[in-house]
């Protein structure tokens, strides 16, 4: 009974601890992230809340702003973990699906699909975010990138 008391504390701990560190690595220390969008312009995102109701279930509600070139844009969204990219992986990362939708109903507001892959480093675990964005009314769509 012992040992089955603390696989499960071992289990939970490893959890709580895993879901608390991407929270944190997300926050970024407050720090934006950059990177471009189109392949020209730059972009910058900063994620200002992440939580989790139930860190077991690997989806992150985020809320945020992008800024290109500029212009700043809302945004709220979800961060899950895919367990069967990740295990398919050939470089042992994390990676989880990614869907921003920022605020607003301009022509250059739309929403961030892709994916977030997390590989940890001696440093300073490394965050690259790729995908596409495409405006609502889906008369643009660019490729973007931004990591820390």
């Amino acid at each position: 009974m012992k040992k089955l008391v603390f696989v499960l504390l071992l289990i939970f701990g490893f959890t709580f601890f895993n879901a608390q560190n991407i929270e944190k690595e997300l926050k970024n220390n407050s720090e934006l992230f950059t990177g471009k969008i189109d392949n020209s312009a730059a972009l910058k995102v900063l994620f200002e809340t992440v939580s989790s109701e139930n860190p077991k279930s690997g989806i992150y509600k985020v809320t945020g702003y992008s800024d290109v070139e500029g212009t700043k844009a809302d945004f709220e969204g979800t961060i899950t973990f895919n367990p069967t990219k990740s295990k398919n992986s050939k470089e042992r990362v994390k990676i989880y699906d990614l869907k921003l939708s920022e605020k607003g109903t301009g022509k250059h507001n739309g929403i961030f699909t892709g994916e977030l892959t997390a590989k940890k480093s001696s440093e300073k675990n490394q965050l690259k975010f790729e995908g596409t964005w495409a405006n609502y009314g889906n008369t643009l769509k660019f490729p973007f990138y931004f990591n820390n």
